[in-house]
């Protein structure tokens, strides 16, 4: 049985753009090692959840590692988990930060600005507003890190809205409300009713904390709003070891990864983003890679978020460039030994990042190629948008991709006999009959 390498290049897909010659950055970029992969194997065009739909990169690769029918806990867990603090599985949560807001007659209109990392006084800041109660629902804030905040909602619902807009840049906090489709619409009205009332009160504690009028003093913004989003719930769920019977690894370098690697019961090995030499960082990341392989994983997922970024400058050249310094990160690989041999190794994405526009994700497909000894090679030598669409693997949803993976591993699930109690899609881990 081979081992497997899924190298996760965050937001590599994109739209063609005029400047470019009608191509995308990916076309665009000069990649000789994906193409490489993309010669020896075989592609295909993948939808990260279903066509036309835009994914956030958590719900992506949760349904790319197979949890595609499982409840989704929501990021705020992630983010948590990322931390190491583990949020109480009998409460919902929400993420929880500060912004600053100027109250007038269309609300507490948020100045479009990031935090950073003012930890000092964002620390002190979420400690003064850490409890708070309402409408029989109770609320507790507890400061993690950077600029993130948990916030455990006892006796509430996760099925509201957030109040952080987020990507809609210029829009006041958002009124939160309960969800149409909520399960438990009494409570989730109760936990919106509580919500609002302690985003208003948060205003007015820290609008007059003492951290913010030093803020004022320094010629700095004052945090005095906090906002949340990414409501959820902290649920067990199937280890990925049970789930696809391997042991796996992610070498990442964002917070949320190292939260779906909790969650999943996965390693996680933090590689820090290089973001003067893309190139330097895959470089290091695969060596990682290697290295958890040489320890026993079985399954090793690397993630860069360098193409995403790029795309996020709105600079369709600066994306080409990041994506041609990827490649070049990826030269080390062929000098793995027994590298066809012994892995399968695979490249896609999460979702694809326009370049240029409003939006922060698209809905296109993204190209999967997947290389390794006895995969069915097919005619395309390239590895782009458009030309995975020619492979012979098809068209796929981010659930199918495992499948896929395992299969060409000789790891896949015989669906005709019954060795586990759990569903799985990997060779099951199983126990046997004892003696006596």
């Amino acid at each position: 049985m081979k081992k497997i390498l899924l190298v996760l290049l965050d937001g590599i897909g994109d739209r063609i753009y005029h400047e470019l010659g009608e191509r995308t950055p990916l076309e665009a970029a000069d990649t000789p090692h994906l193409d490489r992969i993309a010669a020896a194997g075989a592609l295909a065009a993948v939808y990260p959840i279903e066509p036309g739909l835009v994914p956030p990169s958590e719900l992506a690769h949760f349904h790319l590692f197979g949890y595609a029918d499982d409840p989704f806990p929501g990021r705020a867990v992630l983010e948590s988990l990322g931390f190491g603090v583990a949020p109480p599985r009998d409460a919902a949560v929400a993420h929880l930060g500060l912004r600053h807001v100027t109250p007038g007659p269309a609300g507490f209109a948020i100045t479009p600005w990031w935090p950073g990392t003012d930890e000092g006084d964002a620390r002190e800041l979420v400690a003064a507003i850490a409890a708070f109660a309402s409408d029989e629902i109770r609320l507790e804030a507890h400061y993690l890190g950077r600029s993130d905040s948990l916030l455990v909602m006892h006796g509430a619902s996760e099925h509201v809205t957030d109040s952080d807009p987020f990507m809609h840049t210029g829009q006041p906090v958002l009124e939160v409300a309960a969800l149409q489709s909520a399960p438990d619409p009494d409570r989730a009205r109760q936990t919106a009713r509580a919500l609002n009332a302690y985003l208003r009160w948060t205003h007015a504690v820290l609008s007059a904390h003492p951290a913010n009028r030093r803020r004022a003093a320094r010629g700095q913004r004052t945090l005095n709003m906090a906002v949340t989003k990414w409501p959820g719930r902290h649920h067990a769920l199937a280890r990925f070891r049970e789930r696809c019977g391997l042991l796996g690894t992610i070498v990442g370098s964002a917070n949320v990864y190292a939260g779906i690697a909790a969650a999943l019961g996965m390693d996680y090995r933090l590689v820090p983003e290089d973001e003067s030499d893309p190139a330097r960082e895959v470089a290091a990341k695969l060596d990682v890679a290697r290295q958890a392989f040489a320890g026993g994983a079985e399954f090793v997922h690397l993630h860069t978020k360098a193409a995403d970024e790029a795309a996020h400058l709105h600079s369709p050249q600066a994306k080409r460039d990041a994506i041609t310094a990827l490649d070049r990160g990826l030269a080390g690989l062929w000098d793995w030994p027994a590298l066809a041999a012994e892995f399968v190794v695979a490249v896609t994405a999460d979702h694809a990042t326009p370049s240029r526009g409003p939006m922060l994700h698209s809905g296109e497909s993204v190209p999967l190629a997947v290389m390794g000894e006895g995969v069915r090679k097919d005619r395309v030598e390239r590895f782009s948008e458009r030309e995975a669409v020619l492979g012979t693997l098809g068209q796929l949803r981010g659930r199918d991709v495992l499948p896929v993976l395992l299969n060409a591993a000789d790891r896949a699930r015989f669906l005709g006999g019954r060795a586990t109690a759990m569903r799985g899609i990997g060779l099951p881990n199983v126990t046997p009959l004892r003696t006596g």
